[in-house]
């Protein structure tokens, strides 16, 4: 192993993996546990993480599945009312937004596994198709049926649950 590749790997994209497990888990203590286990997971496959800027979309992939599986797992806790985001704006926007982004986490969850990470990149984050389709490693079409299938899921069971 090359410990010093593995530090490099962590000085360089260690910040930007913690923010995206904080902003997926909106936990900064689950951020950090995250974030650790994502490292130890490029350590233990430190020969398949590729070199310059695909390294970054490797362990974002790796670490974006990781907190998926996370928020799945604890699905079923009720958040802490103290823990909920504070409500700055007028109007109820920013109700709206947290319900929104509530209801695509649960959509997301109930997806099968294939289609929870370019859901999450599409239509959470809003990356673009071709982004999408670099950082999880497919091709763009394979993203575009991806999303159809997600979006076919979500329908059948948003129907499901207002009938």
């Amino acid at each position: 192993m090359h410990p010093e590749r593995l530090t490099h790997l962590y000085r360089s994209y260690g910040p930007a993996i913690y923010a995206r497990c904080r902003l997926l888990l909106m936990d900064d203590g689950a951020a950090e546990d995250a974030t650790q286990e994502t490292f130890l997971r490029v350590w233990r496959h430190l020969e398949r993480v590729p070199d310059a800027r695909e390294a970054l979309y490797w362990i974002y992939r790796v670490a974006t599945n990781y907190c998926l599986n996370e928020i799945r797992d604890r699905r079923m806790r009720d958040l802490p009312a103290e823990k909920l985001p504070e409500v700055a704006e007028a109007g109820g926007a920013a109700e709206t937004r947290i319900v929104d982004r509530d209801l695509a986490r649960r959509l997301i969850d109930r997806a099968r596994a294939n289609l929870r990470v370019v859901a999450w990149l599409y239509h959470v984050d809003g990356f673009e198709q071709e982004e999408v389709a670099s950082v999880v490693g497919i091709s763009r079409r394979t993203v575009v049926n991806r999303l159809a299938d997600f979006r076919t899921g979500a329908q059948k069971f948003l129907r499901r649950s207002v009938g």
